[in-house]
């Protein structure tokens, strides 16, 4: 049985898996786990594979990652591998709007605007108590904004989570899941 136990952690670092740190609000990643991470969860959500898009977007956004926040706002909105929560939605989406990236801005305005006074104060406080948990100075992401596709427009936003030192990135967890693994 200490043999399994063992073989299980080593395939699990060979993998790329995450492990925990000593602070269960982040885990850490090998860099490759982290870009796998993200490219799984836009390929799930390109097969329309709502449930595991949505769990592989809300980690990545919890640790911080912009474009991936924005992404679980909408599928929030949109009720897609969640139930439907349009306060929800929006505070994610104005959490992505933190970076002061153009396409994220533009849509938590709109969603603004749709909303009534008392929805927008909820929406915005909770936006506020998220930013506190999964906001840049929370997480510790590095975020920027770059061209893809060559030309001088800047079509995309790129976060790299803060590296602890050892080839390995520190990835802030969702925290009512840092809260259930706590003894």
């Amino acid at each position: 049985m200490k043999n399994a136990a063992l073989w299980t952690s080593v395939l699990a670092l060979c993998a790329g898996a995450a492990f925990a740190t000593g602070d269960t609000l982040f885990e850490e990643v090998q860099p490759g786990a982290y870009s796998d991470m993200l490219s799984q969860a836009t390929i799930a959500y390109d097969k329309h594979d709502y449930d595991r898009a949505f769990a592989l977007n809300r980690r990545t956004a919890c640790g911080g990652d912009k474009t991936s926040q924005a992404i679980v706002g909408r599928m929030y909105v949109l009720g897609q591998g969640t139930p439907r929560d349009e306060i929800t939605g929006y505070a994610w989406i104005k959490l992505a709007a933190e970076f002061s990236y153009a396409d994220y801005t533009s849509l938590a305005r709109k969603l603004e605007a749709a909303m009534t006074p008392e929805q927008r104060a909820r929406a915005t406080a909770q936006a506020d108590s998220m930013r506190k948990n999964y906001g840049l100075a929370a997480t510790g992401m590095s975020c920027h904004a770059e061209s893809r596709r060559g030309a001088y427009l800047l079509d995309s936003v790129v976060c790299t989570p803060q590296s602890t030192g050892g080839g390995r990135l520190e990835l802030r967890r969702c925290v009512d899941d840092a809260t259930m693994n706590q003894p």
